[in-house]
């Protein structure tokens, strides 16, 4: 890990008011990921929802008074996402389609938190993931993130399918391990779909 990694919640706030650029990409990484995943279960497209993501922390930098706390940056990243999702929608006039699929107000905003709730269970299993052993890591990430099947892995890593198989067992067991019970099983059927489904 690098040196930002050791900054304190206050240090990394005070350089990232000073606008330094180590700060934002910590920010960035810490939230870029779930944010993508949010916007895609809005708009269900995960390339466009990149570039939204992407044009939200354009802005978020671009900002004068950029928010004072983690919670006030999280708050201002989720909502300004979901927005940029909905002008989107609107923009390629499907906002209204999609919002008769929701039966009203009261179920559209618990979707959204929904959306929200599991945006950061997942960024809490990014998080444990770029603590595994590297192997472990780039089996895990190759297998969710990217979506390729265990040959696929095995192929451009030169290892064996056995020990994809094996890297990807054991890189569960370690983040049963890092995660709380609750942390973990949420995270798991969020994630498992697309580690399961490419291990052949």
């Amino acid at each position: 890990m690098n040196n930002r990694a050791d900054l304190t919640e206050h240090e990394l706030l005070t350089l990232l008011q000073g606008k330094n650029i180590a700060a934002f990409d910590q920010i960035f990484e810490k939230f870029y990921r779930p944010l993508c995943f949010f916007a895609s279960r809005i708009i269900h497209d995960p390339v466009d929802a990149q570039d939204l993501v992407q044009d939200v922390f354009v802005r978020f930098w671009q900002k004068e008074n950029l928010p004072v706390t983690t919670d006030a940056i999280r708050s201002y990243l989720y909502v300004s996402v979901k927005n940029t999702c909905f002008n989107h929608l609107e923009k390629n006039s499907v906002k209204i389609a999609h919002r008769q699929s929701l039966v009203n107000t009261d179920i559209e905003e618990a979707t959204i938190l929904n959306n929200i709730i599991q945006a950061e269970v997942l960024r809490q299993v990014f998080a444990a993931v770029d603590t595994l052993p590297e192997q472990c890591r780039k089996i895990i990430r190759m297998s969710f993130e990217d979506g390729k099947k265990a040959k696929e892995i095995a192929s451009e890593l030169g290892i064996t399918i056995s020990t994809v198989n094996n890297q990807k067992m054991r890189g569960l067991s370690l983040l049963k391990n890092r995660l709380s019970d609750e942390g973990f099983a949420l995270g798991m059927l969020l994630i498992l779909p697309g580690i399961l489904s490419h291990v052949k």
